[in-house]
């Protein structure tokens, strides 16, 4: 990378909003690989980003009361780091970036980080990260570990990580890269009652409302997989290349092979089907596209599905369905916040 601070102030900003190209964001990686204080730079700002949602800020904000608060904030901050190089460096560093990041939620995830400077630092703050319907989120946890949120998920953290464990809350489906820290386990909590506890791996996690259930995709490592069956503990150990898919309404497990290749492909904008069944292809989809199949004709569950799909309209794949298995399909009217497409 150039050595020019505007080159990689700029490129690190696009690298937060995922606006960058495959060599630009090879340029960041090695940058933030170059020293502990760049990837600090890189991961507060992440979580400047992602920490508030943008139409919640804007409601809720009055900006120019906003920005002026800020302004005396970072004046503050940029008084007081002359005592120490290092800060000082990243206060102006942050002054440009408010002139380029889109000002009202720059300012309120500005204002929730000096607010909670200010309180208590010995109790962490709870962060929440929603990724929203047809949109991913990427985001780093305090401890560096690597999270790529799906469509519709929800994910809870603390601002700090205390303690001889490191805990998050998961409604939904996330890709995980946890840092390793043998002294510390990584524990995932979910609706469903189940936990799964990690100390350093890679792995997706699903749960779904719907149906009650929690699945987990391990790529590497090792992973303790805890869930209820009625009122006994029960846990498995995961191994690289497995799938375990827990019923909580009736306390048992599936474990499958996978080469986690379709379970993960969602984070790379991608969906792709593995000689995979209607009823988990449809599965992709509505989270992908955000929408509600309607299966007519229960014959259609012995099919499955062999494809990958970039950038492809959901009337593509639905073509696609039609021509190997005569699969007709419509849209039905709905008022609900989903449309629905019947299969008949």
């Amino acid at each position: 990378m150039k050595d020019n601070k505007f080159d990689i102030e700029e490129l690190v900003i696009r690298y937060c909003e995922g606006n960058v190209s495959e060599s630009e964001k090879c340029d960041v990686e090695n940058w933030m690989s170059e020293s502990e204080e760049n990837s600090e730079i890189v991961r507060k700002m992440y979580t400047l980003i992602l920490a508030t949602d943008a139409s919640i800020v804007c409601d809720k904000i009055d900006v120019d009361a906003a920005w002026m608060r800020m302004k005396e904030s970072i004046d503050t901050c940029a008084a007081e780091s002359k005592k120490n190089k290092k800060k000082r460096g990243w206060m102006l560093w942050m002054q440009r970036v408010a002139a380029v990041l889109f000002l009202p939620l720059l300012i309120g995830t500005y204002l929730l980080y000096v607010n909670q400077q200010k309180r208590d630092t010995s109790v962490a703050q709870v962060l929440e990260i929603r990724a929203t319907s047809g949109m991913t989120a990427k985001t780093y946890l305090p401890d560096s570990t690597l999270v790529y949120l799906n469509a519709g998920s929800v994910l809870r953290y603390p601002s700090e990580f205390t303690g001889n464990k490191r805990e998050v809350e998961l409604m939904g489906e996330a890709y995980f890269e946890v840092a390793k820290d043998p002294s510390r386990r990584f524990v995932i909590a979910t609706p469903q009652q189940a936990k799964i506890e990690v100390l350093g791996t890679k792995f997706n996690l699903e749960t779904i409302d719907k149906t009650e259930e929690v699945i987990t995709t391990l790529l590497e490592g090792k992973v303790l997989f805890s869930y209820q069956k009625g009122n006994q503990p029960c846990s498995v150990e995961m191994l690289p290349g497995q799938k375990v898919v827990y019923h909580r309404a009736c306390g048992s497990i599936e474990i499958h092979k996978t080469d986690g290749i379709s379970e993960t492909a969602w984070k790379d904008g991608k969906i792709i089907f593995n000689n995979t069944p209607l009823k988990e292809a449809l599965h992709l989809l509505e989270k992908h596209y955000n929408v509600e199949f309607i299966v007519k004709n229960p014959a259609f569950y012995q099919y499955s599905f062999t494809g990958t799909f970039a950038n492809q309209r959901l009337e593509q794949i639905m073509k696609y369905f039609h021509i190997s298995s005569s699969i007709h399909w419509n849209y039905i009217d709905t008022y609900g916040t989903k449309n629905q497409i019947e299969l008949y």
